[in-house]
């Protein structure tokens, strides 16, 4: 694992810098809940940050060349800050912080700084106009942070400090504002210039194509169909400019012409009056030059069903978990790999371009989360909810010790507290809290280590946990096992970590998927290098696309999770949807239908009862979607049923596609047996 800082050069006297010291890694890594076998290193001292600009006659300028880079490009990047009406003398200097990440999401920021090895990426060098020596120190929470020292002379009006960085700049696309501070001595404090240059990150060709239509439509009314290309890092392919084609496998469909993409359109246009005229499972094709790809199914009937699908992500982080002052010296409380994205372009990522229909940002509950940041936090999550077209929930991340389990916090109206994970740092405590509060509030498991001593489920109550993420991106694929997991957390009734454990020890709660997604793309993959791996996704059933209705669905439990595709799943017993309980005498019915993104390979129905857990129906449909029923004739005792589905994987050649399946799964439903 790389260092997160080290101190390249040193100032000749302690007392040219601060001595206030960034918390350890020990620290920052324990409140992360990560493994003490990351713990070692301490973070360099670094001076304080006021964040005060002076007159911009005085202070110096800073320039950026090139203005453009293509996302994840190898480049060689040079910034020169040229020197005001005020001189730079010994121990003044300049810093620029630079967005550099680690662990899994390191791939999608800049190489980290280093100054040892000329030809390897990441080197910096450094030098004065003048000659004057310059000293570089390189360090930050994240390591980004490249700080120059004047040591033995000044520098006048005119003259100018360069600095060159060369290596692999971030593969998400915006205009970045590269953040640079000064000071013209050792003894004053560092100062933001005015005006900040900026690089614009532009994205790569076209990569990844596919589409989005409603889960549930009326035959022969129209609906909008979305097409999306991605480059290979996820970003909208703003420079496509070819035609695109659309068949489908309706023969009575009403599609439209071939369609050649304009730069209005910036990698995603909405075809609208797009009818199918027969009934049942139906997908659209979509063919850009070598590019194919496909929509969801959607399920055609004659009249729209009370209950309808729709696919959210409950658990993203952003850069506005902190308050964005300053550079990253200390732990973020959003997004703890560096606080660069927003959860304005992430909420507009998840709208407009992976299109899901509801969403929730989930901020840390670090220090840096405070109640200034919590409200501001709910006021953007408030301006992106459009009844009907995109909803979004009120949401934090309490992260609690380990063992106690972090939780994803969700409010359906603005006005709740973020109570932490220092003040509230267990269960009983943040529940009494919610008690007192009073609101209605959802408190959603995070399943984070697969650890003996796991206790996240020590405490049986559903007043508060409806439901929690069976599967998460960050968790079950990338983080700490170098393998493909998608049933990590499910199976294992002896494994304190898993649901079936807590089902089994009397938790009635409902499953979810969601990515835990760190890099400003919810609902898609932590690793940029493909676009191919989803992240996660819950689906509800429910009435319609607003608070009100996804939230009840997400209190009755009437959800499901995937592994980050659009799998269509419903799943009943005796007419009762997945979540519900209910008594009856007779062997439950149990009806499932299911629409997969490629070949459905199983469906399994797993039961629960005194004996344990077992799978008593399996089916391999080989076909994408199919309707299969079967009846419990060994219905003896109280039990309950869920249903997991297996699908092919349908991107075997992918960077990052791992030869197990995308996986769906079923809240369960608990039958009592009447008379028992």
């Amino acid at each position: 694992m790389r260092f997160l800082s080290r101190i390249v050069g040193t100032v000749s006297s302690p007392s040219e810098r601060n001595t206030a010291w960034i918390p350890s890694r020990r620290s920052f890594m324990a409140w992360l809940g990560l493994s003490p076998l990351l713990w070692g290193w301490r973070i360099l001292p670094t001076t304080s940050v006021s964040g005060q600009a002076r007159d911009t006659g005085v202070e110096p300028r800073m320039t950026v060349h090139p203005r453009r880079a293509l996302a994840g490009s190898h480049q060689q990047v040079h910034f020169e800050l040229s020197v005001g009406e005020q001189p730079i003398v010994a121990g003044g200097g300049v810093r620029i912080e630079l967005p550099v990440a680690y662990l899994e999401t390191a791939p999608s920021y800049w190489d980290q700084p280093q100054t040892n090895t000329p030809e390897g990426r990441g080197y910096v060098r450094a030098r004065a106009s003048n000659g004057a020596k310059i000293v570089i120190t390189l360090g930050g929470a994240t390591g980004g942070i490249i700080e120059c020292i004047v040591m033995d002379a000044s520098l006048d009006g005119g003259e100018s400090i360069e600095i060159d960085y060369v290596g692999i700049v971030q593969s998400l696309t915006w205009d970045l504002a590269v953040r640079v501070e000064w000071r013209g001595n050792a003894q004053e404090p560092w100062q933001s210039i005015s005006e900040l240059p900026t690089v614009d990150i532009a994205p790569q060709t076209a990569r990844t194509l596919f589409a989005v239509a409603p889960a549930e439509l009326q035959r022969d009314t129209e609906f909008d169909l979305a097409v999306v290309l991605l480059d290979q890092f996820g970003n909208r392919a703003t420079g496509y400019r070819g035609i695109v084609t659309l068949t489908s496998t309706d023969p009575r469909i009403e599609l439209p012409r071939p369609y050649t993409f304009t730069e209005a359109d910036a990698g995603v246009h909405v075809f609208e009056n797009v009818k199918y005229g027969t009934l049942g499972f139906q997908r659209i094709d979509v063919t850009a030059g070598e590019l194919h790809g496909r929509s969801n199914y959607s399920e055609v009937s004659d009249a729209l069903p009370r209950l309808r699908r729709y696919f959210g992500e409950s658990h993203f982080h952003t850069g506005s978990g902190t308050n964005h002052e300053g550079f990253t010296t200390t732990g973020a409380g959003g997004d703890h790999r560096g606080h660069f994205t927003s959860a304005e372009a992430a909420y507009a990522y998840l709208r407009d371009v992976i299109r899901l229909d509801f969403g929730s940002s989930a901020e840390h509950d670090a220090p840096a989360f405070t109640d200034q940041v919590w409200e501001r936090s709910q006021q953007i999550t408030d301006s992106f909810n459009v009844p009907g077209r995109f909803t979004t929930f009120f949401a934090y991340e309490w992260t609690a010790a380990p063992s106690e389990g972090h939780h994803v916090i969700v409010y359906p109206e603005r006005g709740g507290k973020a109570f932490n994970q220092r003040d509230y740092p267990t269960q009983r405590d943040i529940w009494a809290a919610f008690d007192e509060q009073g609101k209605p509030v959802i408190m959603i498991p995070h399943v984070m280590w697969a650890q003996p001593d796991h206790r996240i489920w020590s405490q049986v109550s559903n007043k508060y946990r409806r439901v929690g993420e069976i599967y998460s991106l960050w968790n079950n694929r990338f983080l700490l096992q170098p393998g493909d997991e998608p049933q990590r957390f499910e199976e294992g009734v002896d494994n304190p970590w898993s649901y079936q454990y807590a089902w089994h020890r009397g938790h009635r709660i409902g499953v979810i998927g969601s990515s835990d997604n760190h890099i400003g793309h919810p609902g898609a993959n932590n690793y940029t290098t493909s676009t191919q791996q989803a992240g996660g996704l819950v689906g509800v059933l429910t009435s319609s696309n607003t608070r009100e209705a996804i939230w009840e669905a997400l209190d009755a439990r009437r959800t499901y999770a995937t592994s980050g595709v659009r799998i269509l799943l419903s799943v009943t017993a005796d007419g009762h949807h997945m979540g519900e309980e209910y008594a009856t005498d007779q062997p439950p019915q149990i009806v499932v239908r299911v629409a997969g993104t490629n070949k459905i390979q199983t469906v399994e129905i797993v039961k629960h009862d005194s004996r344990g857990y077992r799978t008593i129906w399996q089916h391999e449909p080989d076909s994408e979607t199919g309707s299969f029923e079967h009846i419990d004739d060994d219905f003896t005792e109280d039990s309950f049923y869920y249903v997991r589905v297996f699908q092919v994987d349908e991107f075997s050649r992918g960077a990052w596609a791992y030869p197990s399946n995308e996986m769906a799964w079923s809240s369960p439903i608990w039958v009592e047996k009447s008379g028992s």
